[in-house]
């Protein structure tokens, strides 16, 4: 696959975005819901002025959308896609924590 710089750099904007756990908690949540903050923050334990800034984050970056009803927003996932990343990603480390091959992997002899 031929990837031009620029979409690299994005990758890894990306990349770094979803290398903050409290996000990634964020995401998992709004797979299977539409959220309001405050639903957000009693799902994920954490103080509203941190989740409102996790979530501007996940926004800029297209990962969450949003839509206002009245008076509260909510947020849903934008692209399933990128939990299929984080899930791949949590299997490689489940792999390395348990010092197991990964699936596929041919050892030479």
């Amino acid at each position: 696959m031929d990837v031009s710089e620029p979409i690299l750099e994005e990758a890894v904007k990306i990349y770094k975005v979803l290398s903050n756990v409290n996000r990634i908690k964020i995401l998992y949540f709004l797979e299977n819901n539409e959220a309001d903050v405050s639903s957000i923050v009693a799902h994920v334990a954490l103080p509203q002025p941190m989740v409102s800034h996790q979530l501007a984050i996940l926004f800029q970056y297209q990962l969450v959308t949003r839509s206002k009803r009245g008076k509260h927003v909510f947020y849903c996932l934008d692209d399933p896609h990128i939990l299929e990343m984080v899930n791949a990603m949590l299997g490689h480390v489940s792999h390395e924590i348990k010092h197991e091959p990964h699936p596929g992997r041919q050892w030479a002899d």
